[in-house]
């Protein structure tokens, strides 16, 4: 299958299309790149340090009036072996910095035509000039970025091209405030449809009802009362309704590859810190107590943070023209957010294509909740098709 995918340099891209002609650079930020490299040289100054420490013992006149200390330290390493795990991350670091600074798109746009010149690393320079009327659609999509143990989805507004080499991006950023308020700008300015990637593949939207409330374009489109009473949902998740309130809520955990791997890390850590635990008279001899705690407290998060991963569950409660959005972790709930129906500006099924994972987005003005992303697309269609018959019967 082709790709319809291209991968940005930027983590964070404004391009500018009221003023004309208009120009930027999609790369990656100067800043980060900035302090990594600033890092990778203090490591490799350190690692020649530890490496060369006995040529600098006893070297100086300042170490004859240092106080010498009582405490006997034990090393795990040698400290030629430290200084070399140490040059070689920095060396690591600066390298992977020179790779993301050194590549780069230069965009430019006169009003009528792209000219675009790309700069990677692997692969030779070239460029492309493409007309604006080429391009198919304003597309807004997510990506799955990770940050260490964190995650978050980026936002990610692109001119869609048939070539997915050909594909440009308008804005990029973690923040989804205003992000459908950004998408309409683009596709009014630019004269083309917003678009984005769902389960049934590319979706159009009318840029005249973007700012309409949801629940006004549903009641437009005259659907059957109570269209889904013959549609049977799966056992993933439940659907209960006690007097006015109405509950969706997943019933059990979603197992899928993501779910697997922080099963399979909970295992290994957690027998990790079992044999710690158990070696503990011997490891303490080689690693300094207040160091071994940081490292036992570090692995005890990584483990918490999966299994509530694992474990986390969530929950929508409509009830008086309102969706009560909610996150359920070791039984406890806890509310996420509130959308009113007539604040509700669209629920619309999107693919995270780093993951494969679809999710259901509940979009209104100024945020944009994304909800039960372990789901399988038929149940998500099902949950957006209850909420439409909900919000049409208001």
């Amino acid at each position: 299958m082709k790709s319809t995918f291209r991968e940005h340099y930027s983590q964070k891209f404004h391009f500018d299309v009221h003023r004309m002609p208009s120009k930027a650079t999609d790369r990656f930020s100067p800043l980060i790149l900035f302090f990594s490299t600033f890092f990778g040289i203090i490591f490799c100054i350190l690692g020649a340090y530890f490496l060369n420490i006995v040529f600098f013992s006893g070297t100086t006149d300042l170490e004859k009036h240092l106080t010498k200390s009582a405490i006997k330290m034990h090393s795990f390493v040698s400290s030629q072996t430290f200084g070399l795990i140490l040059l070689i991350m920095g060396i690591c670091i600066i390298f992977v910095s020179g790779f993301y600074a050194f590549r780069f798109k230069k965009i430019f746009f006169d009003g009528d035509t792209f000219i675009v010149k790309d700069h990677p690393i692997i692969g030779t320079p070239h460029s492309f000039t493409e007309k604006l009327s080429a391009f198919s659609g304003v597309r807004l999509r997510l990506k799955f970025c990770q940050y260490g143990i964190l995650s978050r989805n980026k936002f990610i507004i692109e001119l869609y091209h048939k070539d997915a080499n050909k594909i440009i991006p308008l804005y990029i950023s973690t923040n989804p405030k205003n992000i459908r308020s950004i998408w309409k700008e683009y596709a009014l300015k630019l004269r083309l449809s917003p678009i984005h990637i769902s389960e049934k593949g590319m979706v159009s939207h009318n840029t005249s009802e973007m700012d309409c409330s949801f629940a006004d374009v549903a009641k437009s489109w005259k659907l059957p009362k109570n269209f889904l009473l013959e549609k049977q949902h799966s056992q993933n998740f439940v659907c209960k309704q006690k007097t006015d309130k109405k509950m969706i809520k997943t019933s059990h955990v979603i197992f899928d590859l993501y779910s697997t791997l922080n099963i399979l890390t909970i295992f290994v850590l957690s027998f990790v810190m079992a044999y710690a635990f158990y070696n503990h008279a011997v490891i303490i001899k080689y690693i300094p107590l207040n160091a071994l705690l940081v490292l036992y407290a570090f692995v005890l998060t990584l483990i918490i943070y999966a299994y509530l991963t694992l474990v986390v569950r969530d929950i929508l409660l409509i009830h008086n023209g309102k969706i009560i959005v909610f996150r359920k972790i070791l039984g406890i709930a806890f509310q996420d957010t509130i959308i009113p129906f007539a604040a509700l500006r669209g629920i619309d099924i999107f693919l995270t294509p780093t993951t494969g994972r679809y999710a259901l987005n509940l979009v209104t003005e100024r945020r944009t909740t994304t909800v039960f992303s372990k789901l399988s697309p038929e149940d998500l269609r099902w949950i957006k098709g209850f909420l439409i018959c909900e919000m049409t019967q208001e």
